[in-house]
C-alpha cells in the first residue's frame, strides 16, 4: 500500500509530517542521460507506517518542500546511497544530511561488500524482493501499477534492516564509524589526483613489498574488528594511500582518509612505511 504524491500542496503537507519522524527510509528512481547528468523521476519514502511515492516529474521545483532531506532530522535510511544523493541533488539542488546506509552498515558488521538490497533482504529477513522493473523507463508517464509496486518495495524493508543492524551495532563500537562513512563519503575522496613530484622515491620492487605488507595488515585488522576488508581498504585505495604518502608525506596522506580508518591503521601503516625509509 502506498500514497502517490503528485502536487506541491501534498508534498508540503508530507514534508511537515516527515520532519516529525525520528527516521525515514528513502530510495529513488532516476534516468542517467550522461555521466554527469541525471533526471530524478520518483522518490520513495517510508515513515514506518506508510509508503509515499513522490512523482518528481510532476513537481518540478520542490524548493523548501523537501526540507526533511536537508535537515539534521529525521535520519535518512538508504541502501547504497551515492547515486540516490546525486539524483536528489539534481532535483532539490541541496545535499542530504544525517544518512544511514544499510549497505555500508552490512560491511562494517562483517557482511558481504556491496551487497544488493534484494540480497540483503533475502539474507536477513528471508523474503524475496522482485527485480522485474529494474530496467524500466521511469521517465515515461503514466507509471504502471507494476512500476509503482516495485518502487514501493524498494523501501518496504529498509526500516526493518535498519532496526536489525542497530541492534547488532549496539554490541560494538562501530556506530560512529558508520555515521562518518555514510555522511562523509568513501576513503580517499580528497586525494585521488596525485602530483608527479614525490617527496620520497622508492623502487617498484619496494612499492610491491609495501603493498603486500599493507594488504596483510588490512586483512588482519578486518578479522580482528569483524568488518569487510574491501570496505576497510580496497587494494586500489591501498595503492592510492601509499602513493599519497610518497607524494605528500605520511601525516598529510592520512588526513585524506576517514577518521575511523586512520585510527585503525595509523600505527601499523606508519611502521610499514618507516621500515622502508618513508615518514
Amino acid at each position: 500500500v502506498f500514497t502517490l504524491i503528485q502536487t506541491l500542496e501534498d508534498l508540503i503537507f508530507l514534508n511537515e509530517e516527515l520532519l516529525k519522524c525520528p527516521y525515514v527510509a528513502v530510495d529513488t528512481e532516476f534516468r542517467r542521460t550522461t555521466k554527469d547528468n541525471m533526471k530524478l523521476a520518483l522518490m520513495q519514502v517510508n515513515d514506518s507506517s506508510e509508503i509515499y511515492l513522490i512523482d518528481c516529474l510532476q513537481i518540478k521545483e520542490p524548493r523548501e518542500t523537501c526540507s526533511f532531506l536537508s535537515s539534521p532530522d529525521p535520519k535518512k535510511i538508504f541502501h547504497s546511497c551515492r547515486e540516490d544523493i546525486e539524483a536528489i541533488y539534481s532535483w532539490t539542488n541541496k545535499g542530504v544530511l544525517n544518512i544511514y546506509d544499510t549497505q555500508i552498515a552490512n560491511s562494517l558488521l562483517g557482511g558481504t561488500y556491496s551487497i544488493s538490497y534484494q540480497a540483503l533482504v533475502k539474507e536477513k529477513i528471508g523474503l524475496k524482493v522482485s527485480k522485474d522493473e529494474t530496467r524500466t523507463n521511469w521517465l515515461k508517464r503514466p507509471l504502471t501499477e507494476a512500476q509503482l509496486n516495485y518502487a514501493a518495495s524498494d523501501v518496504y524493508y529498509l526500516i526493518d534492516l535498519y532496526r536489525q543492524q542497530i541492534e547488532e551495532f549496539s554490541k560494538t563500537n562501530k556506530l560512529e564509524w558508520l555515521e562518518e562513512e555514510s555522511n562523509k563519503g568513501s576513503a580517499l575522496d580528497s586525494f585521488i589526483e596525485l602530483p608527479r613530484d614525490k617527496l620520497f622515491s622508492i623502487q617498484k620492487k619496494e612499492e610491491k613489498e609495501i603493498l603486500n605488507e599493507f594488504n596483510n595488515m588490512v586483512n588482519k585488522i578486518s578479522r580482528i574488528e569483524r568488518i569487510n576488508p574491501t570496505l576497510l581498504f580496497s587494494k586500489q585505495n591501498q595503492r592510492i594511500l601509499v602513493l599519497n604518502t610518497l607524494s605528500f608525506g605520511l601525516e598529510i596522506a592520512l588526513q585524506g582518509i576517514t577518521n575511523w580508518r586512520s585510527r585503525l591503521i595509523k600505527e601499523h601503516f606508519s611502521a610499514i612505511m618507516k621500515s622502508f625509509g618513508v615518514s
